[in-house]
């Protein structure tokens, strides 16, 4: 995910489909699948007058139960 973070982050779903070199059927799939799993992330925007959906995985820290993450919270505010 690491990688895929580095490598793709912020990109569209057409940019996305051709620096893998698959469709943008294919790629659309996959990050719906993703997206459904909780693993990526959706901005939608406009660039030069156009709509655009952009990707982007979701931290490690968003994936955590809300318990675990008060209890990050609380051990960062005691240091």
């Amino acid at each position: 995910m690491n990688c895929f973070y580095h490598r793709f982050s912020g990109l569209s779903i057409y940019e996305l489909s051709k620096r893998l070199g698959w469709s943008t059927g294919k790629v659309s799939n996959i990050i719906k699948k993703l997206e459904e799993d909780g693993l990526i992330g959706k901005d939608r925007l406009v660039e030069g007058g156009r709509a655009q959906t952009k990707i982007h995985p979701i931290g490690w820290k968003e994936l955590l139960p809300d318990d675990v993450k008060e209890t990050l919270m609380s051990e960062k505010i005691k240091k």
